[in-house]
């Protein structure tokens, strides 16, 4: 039953109550009635004071302590993240009106701007680590394809905390980099992430070690509701249509919590459009819901997905090739009229060129998925005239070496000065926008 503390968790099958995470971890992070993983936070604070908090001008999402699931801000472990500036990206505007005549708002949100380590996954890695150090918790595990390993490694360690990581044998070289960096133990797993995933469940069990629950996770949950906090603060809205590249998919089922959660102040918010893009490489939630789509979205159509073993993707932190929460986030996606989508990879480089060419900022391979979704979705249709659109960047290039160097196309040998002469950067426009276009 519930108390005076300032939260609790619920389970979403039987709706017991667990009273903190402390509790929680007790339990290996499983409902004692059910035997349920899937579990929500909610608190006993009164959001009347949240439209104030709102209008404040946060250098964290810590802005909103009193709605997340720390008890003292003594153990607040934070690197300046989850207040990241919405950018207005014009020239897809300008795009939507000359090419399909859509009068749209496109904002990007930015993750590479994130203080921890420029990725979608820092406000998890710092509530996490908050939370940890609040219960004296030593070890944790995580298995991951590499962006959220990244972030824990270095939040965890900033809280003198062990993280074992479990990645994939695919996994980006320079994602291990920066984990052994910070300290970390890296575990290389010879095979795809959900043999990864198993080895690092079986770690868990064999020396009573905490191990990241997913995308259900209610700490990765809870630190990325933020998101509908941030957008109320910068648009005082929220967006009609939601794009992001998707491999487990956190961002639909955190917006979803948050916007449930503040009914109460908030009553006529409802869910963006959710537009879910994955590679070619990687696409067994595309696949599932074209196969859904077909059939007419039979009852329980969400229970239905293929599971790919060891796919070949060019963006190994997309790599899931087991998606155990497809039938969370395709009813979240069919409830609020969006889809998913795919993209091809041979592709990616272009929509980076183009993105780095128009706003002087490169893109990390993940997110260039996400901006192929844009594209994808003006073409199929499915943004209307007058909407506002937000994209979710994932991460930034810092990690992709390779992919980093793929987007060199200016270059010119030369014997001497003869071959040398002055260039004007427009020159490129038209070519890059024609690469992008192109089918």
């Amino acid at each position: 039953m519930k108390d005076d503390s300032k939260y609790y968790l619920k389970c979403v099958k039987c709706e017991h109550i667990t009273p903190d995470f402390g509790v929680w971890f007790e339990q290996n992070q499983v409902c004692p009635e059910c035997g349920s993983n899937h579990s929500e936070v909610w608190y006993n604070s009164d959001y009347k004071e949240l439209p104030l908090i709102i209008k404040g001008n946060p250098i964290s999402f810590w802005q909103y302590f009193y709605y997340l699931p720390l008890s003292k801000q003594e153990n607040v472990i934070s690197r300046n993240e989850g207040a990241v500036s919405l950018q207005n990206w014009w020239f897809l505007e300008d795009f939507a009106k000359e090419k399909y005549g859509l009068d749209i708002n496109v904002q990007v949100y930015r993750n590479d701007l994130n203080g921890g380590t420029g990725t979608f996954k820092d406000v998890a890695a710092s509530l996490a680590a908050s939370i940890f150090k609040e219960h004296d918790i030593k070890q944790y595990c995580v298995a991951s394809t590499g962006n959220t390993a990244t972030s824990y490694a270095r939040y965890l360690s900033i809280a003198g905390i062990n993280c074992s990581v479990f990645i994939p044998d695919n996994a980006l070289k320079a994602s291990e980099a920066m984990i052994s960096a910070f300290g970390q133990q890296v575990l290389r797993v010879k095979g795809d992430y959900s043999k990864a995933k198993k080895i690092a469940a079986e770690y868990s069990k064999k020396y009573n070690i905490l191990i990241s629950i997913g995308n259900i996770d209610p700490i990765r949950v809870e630190a990325k509701k933020t998101m509908v906090f941030e957008w109320l603060r910068q648009l005082d809205r929220l967006p009609d249509v939601y794009i992001q590249a998707i491999s487990g998919g956190t961002g639909p089922i955190a917006i979803d919590k948050g916007i449930r959660e503040i009914k109460s102040v908030y009553p006529d918010l409802k869910n963006p459009k959710f537009i879910m893009v994955q590679p070619d490489g990687c696409d067994p939630m595309v696949q599932a819901w074209e196969n859904a789509e077909k059939n007419g979205f039979p009852d329980g159509f969400e229970k239905e997905y293929p599971i790919l073993d060891n796919p070949q993707t060019a963006v190994p932190t997309l790599a899931t090739g087991n998606p155990a929460t497809y039938p969370i986030i395709a009813k979240l996606v069919q409830n609020s009229g969006g889809t998913f989508l795919r993209m091809k990879e041979s592709k990616m480089i272009d929509y980076a060129k183009l993105v780095a060419f128009e706003r002087k900022v490169i893109l990390g391979p993940a997110s260039a998925v996400c901006m192929a979704g844009f594209f994808e979705a003006l073409k199929k249709g499915l943004i209307k005239n007058g909407e506002t659109v937000l994209i979710n960047t994932g991460e930034g290039v810092r990690r992709a070496p390779d992919f980093v160097n793929e987007m060199i196309y200016t270059t010119k040998n030369v014997d001497s000065i003869d071959e040398c002469k002055p260039h004007e950067i427009d020159d490129y426009r038209k070519q890059l926008w024609e690469a992008v276009i192109k089918d």
